[in-house]
This record gives C-alpha cells, sequence and structure tokens, in this order.
C-alpha cells in the first residue's frame, strides 16, 4: 500500500512492513495484477504466472539494490545528531524512489494490458463491481467519518509506523505528529474522485478492448501514467502534504533520543541487509502462488 503520506523517502521506513514480509506479497511487488479482481481462467492465470517469474527475476536484479542503498543513504543522515536534516535532500530520495516506482510500472505495465485484452464481458463486470465495493471501503473508513475521528486515525497510524523504527514516542514527538496531523491539507475526497476518474476512464477504453488500434497504447499509458488525470488543485494538495510531511521528519530527527536513534539506525540497517539478500539470491525468490492486483487506482489519502 503505497499512499500519499507514504511518499516520502522516510516513510518509506515507517510503514512497518520490512522485505521479509512484503517482498514475497504481490500486492506489494506487482500491485497492478488481477486475480485479485478477476476470476482468471486457465490460459490467463498460466500467461501471467509465466510473465510474472520474469518480473520478479528484473526486480530482484535492478530494484532491490537500488533500495538497499537507499536505504543507507537514508541512514547516514540520520547518523549524524549534530546535523540537522537537509530538507533538499529528503526530497530527494522521495524522488528516487517515486522514480523506482514508475519504473516499476513501465515494466509491469504491458503485461496488465496484455491480460485485459483477453477479458470477457463478464470478467469486465466483474472487476469494476470489486473496484467499486472498494470505493465504498475507502470512503466508509476515510472519507465519511468525522473530521475530529479521521484526525486521530490518522495520528494512531503514524504513531504505530514511528514505533516501528524509534520505538516508543515521547510526549514532544506525539505533539509535533498531532501538529503535523492538524495542518494536512484533506485528501482522501480529492483521493476517491481521483480514483473513480481513473476507473471511468479505464472502462471506457476497455469497451473497445479488440476493436480498437489505439485501445492498447491508451490503457497502457493509464496504467503507467494514471497522475496524469489528477487535477491541478489535487497536485497542489499533494505537494503541500509531502513538505509537511518532509518537515516533520526533519522536526523528529531533532527529538530523537539517543536510544531511538540508535534503534532507528539498527532498523535501517536490518532493512537494508534484508534487500541485499533478497537482490538477485535464487533461494530468496518465492515460489508464486498467487497474483496481486490494486490496479486502475492511485496513490494517497
Amino acid at each position: 500500500m503505497k499512499r500519499i503520506l507514504l511518499i516520502s523517502s522516510f516513510l518509506v521506513i515507517l510503514t512497518g512492513c520490512g522485505p521479509r514480509y512484503i517482498y514475497p506479497h504481490l500486492d506489494w511487488l506487482v500491485p497492478w495484477y488481477v486475480s485479485d479482481y478477476i476470476s482468471l481462467d486457465a490460459t490467463q492465470k498460466n500467461m501471467l504466472q509465466k510473465r510474472l517469474l520474469k518480473q520478479l527475476d528484473w526486480h530482484c536484479r535492478t530494484q532491490l539494490p537500488a533500495y538497499a542503498e537507499t536505504l543507507r543513504a537514508i541512514g547516514r543522515e540520520f547518523a549524524n545528531a549534530d546535523q540537522a536534516l537537509d530538507f533538499s535532500q529528503i526530497q530527494s530520495y522521495n524522488i528516487k524512489l517515486m522514480k523506482l516506482w514508475k519504473e516499476l510500472m513501465k515494466q509491469i505495465g504491458p503485461d496488465i494490458t496484455d491480460i485485459l485484452i483477453t477479458a470477457s464481458n463478464e470478467q469486465i463486470d466483474e472487476l469494476f463491481a470489486n473496484l467499486a465495493k472498494q470505493n465504498r471501503e475507502f470512503r466508509k473508513e476515510y472519507v465519511d467519518l468525522p473530521p475530529a475521528e479521521l484526525n486521530e486515525n490518522r495520528q494512531k497510524r503514524m504513531h504505530k509506523r514511528l514505533k516501528y523504527v524509534i520505538s516508543d514516542l515521547t510526549a514532544e514527538q506525539k505533539e509535533a505528529i498531532s501538529d503535523w496531523s492538524n495542518q494536512l491539507v484533506p485528501l482522501s475526497e480529492d483521493w476517491l474522485q481521483n480514483r473513480q476518474m481513473i476507473q471511468t476512464e479505464a472502462r471506457r477504453l476497455l469497451v473497445q478492448r479488440g476493436r480498437s488500434p489505439e485501445f492498447r497504447a491508451a490503457l497502457l499509458e493509464l496504467i503507467v501514467n494514471p497522475e496524469n488525470l489528477r487535477t491541478p488543485a489535487y497536485r497542489r494538495k499533494i505537494e503541500t502534504n509531502i513538505d509537511l510531511t518532509i518537515k516533520l521528519i526533519i522536526q523528529l530527527d531533532r527529538l530523537l533520543t539517543p536510544a531511538q536513534r540508535s534503534y532507528l539506525l539498527k532498523r535501517i540497517d536490518s532493512l537494508a541487509t534484508d534487500f541485499d539478500k533478497l537482490s538477485c539470491d535464487p533461494k530468496a525468490v518465492p515460489r508464486v502462488q498467487g497474483y496481486g492486483f490494486k490496479g486502475l487506482e492511485v496513490q494517497g489519502r
């Protein structure tokens, strides 16, 4: 799950899940594969599994080493307690990680498109029924609750993520999180509207599958670059919240106790080591038992 508050590079660490947990789960590695939303037939399953094994190999060779390198670079930023974090440097890690995500989408986008080309009308109906259900669940949890409750829930999630990387929080750190949460621009409604816009466009394109020669290129573009459908207002809100989150990271760095800083550096090193071990290690590449798909959606809430 890659959401708007996780766009900041440090929040990759704050997700609370190390690679030993997330790498074997294809929801993380290839989050746009389709069988969570469509009942695939035998031919489609066979095609997907063959391609998926190739993508796992590509990912461990090209991206996991970059994740390990970036984590260690972030660790070096936090190692010096006497030097404040630099906003632009933290921002650069965010940009690097988003580039890696974009490379992943470019790599697996053709596979997703080819699977959807083979889908029947019944499968397409099933896909969008499942996506609509997910939209309703999202609205119930992240949009329709009173603002105060949404704020409280957001702070609880951040407390949990931070506890994973720095252990128990101090009163000052909790206050900083509260201030950050209060300043954030609400995004859940925008995220949901944007998601539904992408799904509407995808359905329009899928009606043309098999008939329009431009279909494959248009669907591939939608899968790889869904952010192109974001409104200018939504983009501004995202940027505002990214900036606020980077500022929170800088503030939290100054509030770390010596014990918390030591805990954080050990956690970062452990995560980077895990990525090293998974990088192109044949024994580490998981056996494919299922497929994941969170397709036709974008990050953020």
